[in-house]
């Protein structure tokens, strides 16, 4: 089987404001959905870049799995 592209790939980072302006501005992208995901401990957003998508995870408190991956291994 060969892959015929990648629906998207998933970034932790610490201000998503900043990141959102950041990659928008370096890959041409468009924001396409944002929200609070409460349950999994993160605010999210999603980057659309031609056919694929740059999905932006920002931790909601340090004990959480995105919190926690940031603390180990940073943005």
């Amino acid at each position: 089987m060969k892959a015929s592209g990648i629906h998207h790939v998933g970034v932790a980072v610490e201000d998503i404001d900043e990141a959102v302006e950041t990659y928008a501005r370096l890959f041409g992208g468009t924001l396409e959905h944002r929200s609070r995901v409460e349950e999994q401990g993160v605010e999210a957003a999603s980057i659309r870049v031609g056919e694929s998508r740059v999905e932006l995870l920002s931790a909601l408190e340090e004990d959480t799995p995105v919190g926690r991956f940031l603390a180990a291994r940073g943005p």
